[in-house]
């Protein structure tokens, strides 16, 4: 049995343009046109009763525009969209709450929206009392509540009026380690129970953990479409171009410095055969420095040293400390530090380099001008990877 069925869904809004208004148009309150602006265009999909599906794509993407269509507060402008059963959705923080109703009043109240009777909702009662942990807030207003209460006490009403689709968008970030554990704990016993979930997150790994299959929403369109791993390979391919796009825009924002002898024209990272501003953890990587020497110089000592965007110092070395002389004379000349497999852990890095002489005078000294990004699967902590592998009691690896 099919769920949801999405059949060439578009939605579209017709929203006014920021243009700072005239005085004149202020003084006769003469209004801007509106734009007609496309959140969907021509989205297609299928999910199946009893199926954990993920919506996935970056901010603006039109992933909780899907979510209301599917909920029923809005409406397509094309195309069919058919859901069975009933729907109960964590689309925003504290929606369908009244602030001056008590956690318990309130409770009744998103019941009866939600089709309830009063008795149903009498005896799902407790469990949503126990289940949201509020203590002897769940009989105090909403307006009082911390986003984490808010999320607490949606989550448990959304889960406990027994739906048989429910939507999550992104509402569970504002919950802390021990309640999000406890709703996915619970999302667990609604997939046994055959129950449809509709995930929205920015959470990949927690997308991959609950949903096999799921779409990815590009600008209002479907961009991919299917088993979760293919899914998530396009994202990440989609997240690696807008950071290549962005890195290469960017002006270099640090501090240069030097005598000039030597100065570095060019600062190329490569990964493997090809120039790479968003690398993969793992991946060969290199630093290729361009230079250009200007007067008559023996020796020339290159430096570089790579900082996470925090500042932490992650690594540093020069071709001194190394062991490697490197001797120049006037002209253009190159030198690359590479690395076969690079160890970073995923995040934005900032590189320094430098042109030294081996008295440790400066000739060049670029100053966090370089940037690049590491990506990789989510999980694992700190700045680098170490080579490892896990042991049992009996000494064999596994």
């Amino acid at each position: 049995m099919t769920a949801i069925r999405a059949a060439d869904v578009s939605k579209s809004y017709r929203v006014r343009t920021g243009r700072r208004r005239t005085l004149k148009e202020l003084v006769l309150r003469q209004h801007t046109e509106p734009v007609v602006v496309e959140a969907l265009r021509g989205v297609s999909f299928e999910v199946e009763a009893g199926e954990s599906y993920a919506i996935v794509g970056a901010n603006g993407s039109g992933k909780s525009t899907l979510l209301k269509l599917i909920a029923g507060t809005a409406k397509p402008s094309r195309g069919t969209l058919e859901v069975n059963g009933r729907v109960s959705a964590l689309l925003e923080l504290g929606a369908g709450f009244h602030p001056d109703f008590t956690g318990r009043e309130n409770v009744f109240l998103n019941a009866a929206l939600l089709g309830l009777t009063r008795k149903q909702t009498e005896r799902a009662l407790p469990e949503i009392e126990a289940f949201a942990e509020l203590g002897g807030f769940f009989d105090a207003a909403v307006k009082t509540y911390s986003s984490g209460m808010y999320m607490r006490l949606a989550f448990a009403v959304a889960a406990h009026v027994d739906p048989d689709v429910l939507l999550i968008d992104e509402i569970l970030a504002v919950g802390d380690e021990y309640f999000q554990r406890k709703c996915f704990a619970k999302l667990n016993e609604f997939r046994s129970r055959a129950k449809t979930i509709c995930f929205v997150s920015h959470d990949l790994a927690a997308v991959s953990r609950l949903c096999r299959r799921g779409l990815l929403l590009d600008r209002g369109a479907v961009r991919a479409e299917g088993e979760i791993t293919r899914v998530l390979e396009a994202y990440a391919e989609l997240v690696e171009a807008q950071e290549r796009h962005a890195l290469a825009g960017a002006a270099p924002q640090g501090d240069r410095w030097g005598s000039g002898e030597v100065r570095i024209e060019s600062v190329t990272l490569r990964s493997g055969d090809r120039d790479a501003l968003v690398v993969a953890t793992g991946a060969p990587f290199a630093i290729r420095l361009g230079y250009e020497v200007t007067a008559d110089l023996d020796e020339v000592v290159f430096g570089i040293t790579i900082y996470r965007d925090d500042g932490v110092s992650v690594y540093g070395t020069n071709t001194q400390v190394d062991g490697v002389r490197v001797p120049v004379r006037p002209g253009r000349g190159e030198i690359t530090f590479a690395v076969p497999r690079l160890p970073l852990l995923p995040g934005r890095y900032e590189l320094d380099v430098a042109a030294i002489s081996p008295a440790l005078h400066t000739y060049d000294y670029h100053s966090k001008r370089h940037a690049f990004r590491v990506g990789g699967p989510a999980g694992e902590m700190g700045t680098t990877r170490l080579d490892h592998e896990w042991r049992t009691d009996s000494g064999g690896a596994l």
